[in-house]
């Protein structure tokens, strides 16, 4: 190691320690009084030496709180890291012309030892002196010398422990300000809990207990003192979702794969609400310790998403299903009829009388209208089939196959019972009645398309032939009377 760099090492070590230009000591200046008593010199100090001066952390005698380091010789002790003792300094080539030997304080009589710092891997840096000085020459002894070194090692003890509880103290502070940072982060987490309406838990696989968040509890709307209720946490799901979520933590108990669902669920104060659970497994060497996981309740979301679905599927008028909705709905239910090897009926409706009622009363009053024909197949006749408006004066009705074609004949007959509105407004009197086009799913139909294309062609005929009467297509023959 180069000069610079033990020198660097030497001020790093005395800058850890913070003991410059502190206040003066009692344990330090009764170590310089017993170092100047047992070798009876006039000076002795426990001197500390930084890149500028040397500085005495405590003094006995004339000397000064600090000189200049240059020509300090506690300089030479600090620097070679080795004892030093000298008889006359005035006769001594290397300090004849000090100026502290030619002038204050007149030194004649040296000797010093290092003082050393234990650095945490073991290592001793020297980091000033134990010193004794005085105006008269003398001739040392081994005996100065293991005296001062002894009481090197007092002064290295004290040292030591001011490092140790100064370390002690920084740690003190460190576990503090973790603490209070883990107290600011728990109370930014509630907050985040609270804004999110959001909670964490988790579950000890071995002592089959569960811990929660006051998030959790919210959740539940349970108190936090009441405590978590271990044995009844599943019953807040309602079936199917508590089977779900059930299968989603043996799933991740086998496969170590995390879920993410979303469920229904009913609080202890039996509200409804709608909720996202995840979960996911705590190793502990290597071994499931855990799960955890974060249950968040989205109600609002999950009803503003149910109202956004709503009105992407109704008809605004109406309220009944919108004409993109219907095709979605007949070509799921033809899939189930074939795979049932079933048979449905769709109904297409057209109103006959309609422009009519628009052209003469208004169209505030062709909206009465078709609003009522929605009122109407809202009626229990027509409980077991899917009605939509597809647009204008243009409704459609599924029917499924439980009805059969013995049960469509008395339907439709009701059906166009019901169709048949009369309209006064004003002191005008209009009537609406309904045509209406049947087409069964029977001969291997793949498309909704083509079925609506048989129930279109026997509305058309059914309205060339007399409005207000139903007509069924009919394969080769195209259409024949109702039923």
């Amino acid at each position: 190691m180069s000069d610079s760099q033990r020198e660097a090492l030497r001020q790093k070590a005395l800058a850890e320690i913070a003991l410059l230009d502190t206040p003066p000591e009692r344990e330090f200046d009764a170590l310089a009084k017993l170092a100047q008593r047992m070798l009876g010199t006039s000076m002795s100090s426990v001197t500390l030496i930084d890149p500028e001066r040397q500085w005495f952390k405590a003094r006995c005698g004339p000397l000064a709180p600090w000189t200049a380091r240059g020509p300090a010789l506690c300089a030479v002790v600090f620097e070679s890291e080795a004892p030093m003792t000298v008889a006359d300094a005035s006769l001594d080539p290397r300090f004849a012309d000090n100026p502290f030997v030619v002038g204050e304080p007149h030194i004649r009589f040296y000797a010093g030892v290092p003082v050393r710092l234990r650095q945490m891997n073991g290592d001793h840096v020297t980091i000033g002196t134990l010193c004794v000085l005085d105006d008269k020459p003398r001739e040392p002894t081994a005996a100065d010398l293991e005296a001062l070194s002894e009481l090197a090692c007092l002064a290295e003890a004290l040292v030591e422990a001011r490092a140790v509880a100064l370390r002690a103290a920084e740690a003190a502070e460190l576990r503090r300000l973790a603490v209070e940072r883990l107290e600011r982060e728990r109370r930014q987490l509630k907050q985040a809990e609270r804004m999110a309406a959001m909670g964490s838990y988790r579950h000890d696989i071995e002592r089959h207990s569960t811990e929660w968040s006051d998030g959790v509890f919210a959740i539940h709307e349970l108190p936090i003192s009441a405590g978590v209720p271990n044995g009844e946490i599943l019953n807040f799901f309602p079936e199917p979702d508590r089977t779900a979520f059930l299968d989603g933590v043996m799933r991740t108990l086998d496969s170590g794969e995390p879920f993410d669902l979303e469920a229904d669920f009913i609080t202890a104060r039996g509200n409804r609400r709608r909720v996202r659970c995840s979960c996911e497994i705590e190793l502990s060497k290597g071994k499931p310790a855990a799960l955890i996981g974060v249950i968040q309740d989205i109600s609002e979301r999950h009803a503003l998403e149910s109202r956004l679905r709503h009105r992407a599927c109704t008809d605004g008028l109406t309220e009944l299903a919108n004409r993109a909705e219907f095709h979605r709905v007949l070509d799921q239910r033809l899939r189930e009829a074939r795979a049932a090897h079933e048979e449905l009926a769709v109904l297409l409706i057209d109103l006959d009388g309609f422009k009519a009622v628009n052209d003469a009363l208004g169209h505030a009053a062709g909206d009465d209208v078709l609003r009522r024909v929605a009122d109407r197949l809202r009626r229990p006749t027509y409980d077991r089939c899917f009605t939509a408006r597809l647009g204008g004066d243009e409704f459609a009705v599924i029917v499924p196959a439980a009805v059969g074609r013995a049960g469509l004949a008395p339907m439709v007959d009701h059906l166009l019972r019901d169709l048949d509105i009369v309209v006064t407004e004003a002191g005008q009197i209009a009537r609406v009645t309904g045509s209406v086009g049947i087409a069964w799913s029977k001969g291997g139909i793949e498309g909704g398309d083509t079925l609506l294309r048989h129930a279109d062609a026997a509305l058309y005929e059914a309205k060339r032939r007399q409005k207000g009467t139903a007509r069924t297509y009919l394969e080769n023959s195209a259409v024949r009377q109702k039923g």
